[in-house]
């Protein structure tokens, strides 16, 4: 009766309700119970970000001008996911960091626009009121990073000087875990950063484990004095947070393996980084790198194989992996790929296909400026105050992750038949407790509704009809329909008027609050056929959530 009424009133609101469909070729039907090959579920919550350390400041104000955009975007993904994103805040300014007790201002440092890193700059320095940032966003938890290349005393000195001033503001149910160090695998070569060897060639895995746990029992012995308050089992690590994935300059399963990272028991989370390739290497294109499921896979099938072995037989072997620092392009994204509705449509199937293969959690790296950010958090000389395309793709992943607070949440990868393009067609099932809650496809072959990376307006031929692809799902046996929630834009090249099932997050709207749209068709509904399919049509460049009224 209820769902009776909700098509009646959809009908009445003038709302689609699509007639029942008959199901393609390559109708799927979808177990409603977990398979028992789905992988383990995700950490709650699944989604987060990580912060450039020197921009914190910038995404979460201070408490006198609190970032109030920022946390209304957190409070959205919040609302969806089940508890608001935690937040990271680290990165190569991390390890560049010192800590000067007399410096007025949050942070301290210049960017250099001579050199070729003009993103952040390369000597940084912060002072006690950086960690009124810590207070600005209510019901969030943090991980802070701690500087390990600085070595010998004046590693020392800035860590026993910030201890106090981070555990301090971290109290109170704000700390989740604490990181030493941003991918010190990259310590012994010449540093990308730097320019220079932050360890000398001879410092392998044995080296880093010994600096890391120096530095983790000094901060443990820290926390004692300064913040007795916070009992043991809170003061919780991340860890080794490195980069390589294949070119391995220190080998993590080694690093937990022989040289026994895990020893004090204190790393909860297998942290390491990834981005897909590179925002300055030949050959990036959207189509190519980021609308790609073949390209998404081969970036991430080394973090498999690590995260196997590690789990096979060492220090790490029931420590949950994550990726704590990942984005699409290195080097800050590139501008019309990373800040794209294409990288939306490539952060869902990221996100999905992570959590399909078992990965606990993720963190999107964001910076003021940076190209690939879902949301620009200020106004600066080169970028505008913004919800950015990517943000979009947030949305959609963490409506696709929402449980109900008590059950576990998996995700399993479905196969969607030969007739489909396995490189840019993909869909995910989502299972609450042992039950399907919702379907999620994907659609990435490339429709541009501009002609140049200028972003000039095509000019109508009368042969520009969007294609579409229809996907047909068995998804319960009641003859009951499905809602259909779809992320949109006018092509993957769009920069701006992108909207998830009807809502926009615009900053100059509501200031990142949620705006349903009146010229988008909402509460769509696909009513099943004789067989029980129900099809769903999808433009090229789109996805979409199905939802079965079970």
């Amino acid at each position: 009766m209820a769902l009776q009424k909700t098509a009646l009133f959809l009908l009445a609101a003038g709302i689609a309700t699509g007639a029942p469909t008959s199901p393609s070729r390559d109708g799927i039907t979808v177990p409603l119970s977990v398979p028992n090959t789905a992988a383990a579920p995700i950490l709650q919550p699944f989604l987060g970000y990580s912060i450039e350390f020197f921009f914190w400041p910038d995404f979460a104000g201070n408490l006198t001008h609190p970032n109030a955009f920022s946390n209304n975007l957190l409070d959205n993904l919040g609302q969806l996911q089940g508890e608001k994103p935690y937040i990271r805040v680290g990165g190569n300014t991390q390890d560049l960091a010192i800590f000067d007790a007399g410096l007025p201002t949050a942070t301290a440092g210049t960017i250099d626009n001579s050199t070729t890193f003009k993103d952040y700059p390369l000597h940084v320095k912060i002072g006690p009121s950086f960690f009124e940032s810590y207070h600005t966003f209510p019901n969030t938890k943090y991980s802070h990073g701690f500087n390990l290349a600085a070595n010998g005393t004046l590693g020392e000195k800035t860590t026993n000087e910030t201890v106090p001033f981070a555990c301090k503001a971290l109290a109170n149910g704000r700390l989740a875990y604490w990181e030493i160090g941003n991918e010190p695998d990259h310590f012994p070569t010449v540093n990308k950063t730097t320019n220079y060897p932050l360890r000398p060639e001879s410092w392998k895995e044995k080296d880093y484990v010994s600096d890391w746990l120096a530095r983790s029992r000094l901060i443990r012995e820290r926390m004692r004095m300064d913040c007795p308050d916070i009992q043991e089992d809170e003061i919780r690590f991340l860890a080794p947070s490195f980069a390589e994935k294949e070119k391995l300059v220190l080998d993590p399963v080694k690093v937990w393996g022989k040289e026994r990272l895990g020893r004090d028991t204190d790393i909860v989370l297998n942290s390491m980084h990834n981005y897909i390739d590179g925002a300055n290497q030949p050959g990036v294109t959207l189509a190519n790198t980021l609308l790609n499921h073949t390209k998404l896979k081969s970036s991430l099938s080394h973090h498999l194989e690590i995260r196997d072995k590690i789990q096979a037989n060492t220090s790490g072997k029931h420590v949950p992996y994550i990726l704590g620092e990942t984005n699409s392009l290195y080097q800050q994204g590139a501008p019309a790929l990373s800040d794209s509705f294409g990288a939306a449509l490539w952060n869902v199937d990221f996100s999905l296909y992570l959590a399909s293969k078992g990965i606990g959690r993720v963190h999107m790296h964001h910076g003021t400026d940076y190209r690939y950010n879902s949301w620009q958090p200020v106004q600066t000389e080169k970028t505008s105050i913004g919800t950015k395309g990517p943000y979009y793709g947030n949305i959609m992943t963490a409506a696709m992750m929402g449980g109900d607070g008590l059950n576990d949440v998996r995700i399993t990868e479905l196969q969607l038949g030969k007739s489909k393009n396995e490189e840019k067609e993909v869909a995910y099932a989502a299972y609450v407790g042992d039950q399907l809650k919702r379907v999620a496809v994907v659609n990435m072959m490339q429709y541009n509704y501009t002609d140049t990376p200028t972003g000039e307006k095509k000019v109508p031929t009368g042969n520009d009809t969007r294609p579409t692809e229809s996907y047909s799902f068995k998804l319960s046996s009641g003859g009951r329909p499905a809602l259909v929630q779809r992320l949109m834009a006018n092509g993957s090249d769009a920069i701006t008027g992108i909207t998830f099932d009807g809502w926009s997050y615009n900053y100059e709207l509501a200031q990142g609050r949620p705006v349903r749209l009146a010229n988008v068709t909402v509460g769509e509904l696909v009513w099943p056929d004789r067989n029980g399919f129900v099809e769903v049509t999808l433009p090229h460049s789109s996805a979409a959530i199905v939802t079965p009224y079970l």
